[in-house]
């Protein structure tokens, strides 16, 4: 990325995409938090850089923080996911109990029945295609993240001080001596003399 240290905040923005992605509780906001973990790249990023850091840029630091928050929700992720698969059950049939909605709790019954009957192995193939599935919703918004990270962040723009004079002056303009010749503006014009 044209010398920039791209590597440091890809691996921060990742790690709050995929560590925050991971947590069980927190696995509904992934969305969320792969946009914070972008956001956060480039907010890095652009503060390490001593030029102006371009969308293409950020969209880059974004899609790396947004691989690192994969490998990481997919290493921790679907052990905590095993783990906790209980868990999240009791959590899905309470919330479905609150919202008084008899299909809704049909059909979290019958989710929690097909999920009590599957063995370790057709646990783990779900969760890793589950992971797969959250890994790449987490790239998308990690690299929308990253540019919209640019968009807010980003002040300087390319504006370079401009030059001395104009292009085509005359060489020796201005004058480097006192005035030559009569009267007021050293004959370039001027008032006419009297």
């Amino acid at each position: 990325m044209n010398g920039l240290d791209w590597k440091t905040p890809a691996l921060v923005g990742g790690a709050i995409a995929g560590a925050l992605t991971a947590l069980p509780i927190t696995t509904t906001c992934c969305c969320l938090w792969g946009l914070v973990g972008g956001v956060v790249a480039a907010k890095m990023l652009i503060d390490r850089s001593p030029h102006q850091v371009k969308s293409g840029e950020g969209a880059k630091v974004g899609l790396f923080a947004g691989l690192i928050g994969t490998g990481i929700f997919i290493v921790i992720g679907i052990p905590l996911s095993l783990m906790f698969g209980d868990f999240s059950a009791k959590l899905a049939e309470r919330i479905a109990e609150r919202l008084n909605d008899p299909n809704v709790q049909e059909s979290v019954r019958q989710m929690l029945e097909n999920m009590q009957q599957q063995s370790m192995g057709e646990r783990l193939i779900g969760s890793i295609f589950s992971g797969i599935f959250f890994g790449v919703i987490l790239i998308v918004f990690t690299l929308l993240g990253g540019l919209l990270g640019v968009a807010m962040f980003e002040k300087r723009r390319d504006q370079f001080p401009p030059s001395q004079y104009p292009p085509n002056y005359p060489p020796n303009y201005p004058p480097q001596s006192g005035p030559t010749g009569g009267g007021p503006g050293g004959g370039q014009g001027g008032w006419p003399s009297a």
